[in-house]
């Protein structure tokens, strides 16, 4: 019971800055949505404690979503707490409120062994915080696209998709939110290697699963050295960014995905 009353609070609330309110128009829509986002926030995480830590440490599928979900709206209420950015709540709510949608129809569990040393859950830690900001940057560019073809355009409502903020400086913001990304992936991958058989009870093989993750960081890699060497920006380095957030998603979702969920 607990768990359907948090899910229905958390769905109904983030879906409430999604839809078009009278009241929440005009300049009282921004503070409402984050009054909206920070008590979706609460109930969100009280539905991941009821699903992933209740019972145990329960990372399946389902659960490992629901906290990535919960990092992306949440740096959305950090990053646009100033309101700069009308529009980006739809790029981080409504995949949020779909991952919520899914949760009850995700069955299987995946539990951390209890024997699991602190190093080792910390791996963990940081590649769902890495894979997190990562998914992020990829819903914040694609925002930042929006922007870029609405000024250039116009074909978009500016009280739909607008930005107080120029382009560089969104721009900026992106590559910053990519730096820690990146960072979080270079250490899952460091970490990942030492762990591998106490995390995944096997040691480190060349798979899918490696294989995606290694050309997701050279992606990265490439697109930051870009951004340094050359100033990288728009189109181009967006595409370079959302190349590489698949590759990582196949990577990590994607094999969760598979064993958990086709076949379990």
């Amino acid at each position: 019971m607990t768990y359907w009353i948090l899910f229905l609070l958390c769905f109904v609330i983030y879906l409430l800055p999604c839809l078009p309110l009278k009241t929440l128009q005009g300049n009282t829509k921004g503070w409402l949505t984050n009054v909206f986002v920070f008590f979706g926030l609460l109930f969100h995480a009280g539905l991941i404690y009821q699903t992933t830590f209740l019972t145990g440490i329960d990372l399946n599928f389902a659960n490992s979503l629901l906290i990535t979900s919960w990092i992306g709206v949440l740096l959305y209420l950090l990053i646009n707490a100033s309101n700069h950015y009308k529009g980006f709540e739809f790029f981080t709510l409504l995949p949020a409120i779909f991952i919520l949608f899914i949760n009850p129809f995700m069955s299987g569990h995946n539990y951390l062994h209890e024997t699991f040393s602190t190093m080792a859950i910390l791996h963990i830690v940081f590649a769902l915080l890495g894979y997190s900001f990562l998914a992020f940057g990829a819903l914040f560019s694609i925002f930042l696209l929006y922007i870029e073809q609405n000024v250039r355009t116009k074909k978009i409502h500016t009280k739909i998709l607008s930005s107080d903020t120029s382009i560089l400086q969104l721009e900026k913001n992106l590559f910053r939110i990519y730096w820690l990304g990146f960072l979080l992936l270079t250490i899952t991958l460091i970490s990942g290697s030492f762990f591998s058989d106490e995390v995944f009870h096997t040691t480190l093989i060349l798979n899918h699963k490696l294989i995606f993750s290694v050309c997701a960081w050279f992606i990265y890699a490439i697109l930051l050295l870009g951004r340094i060497l050359f100033g990288w920006r728009g189109k181009k380095a967006i595409k370079f960014s959302l190349v590489a957030f698949i590759l990582l998603f196949l990577a990590y979702f994607g094999s969760k995905f598979v064993f958990e969920i086709l076949l379990p």
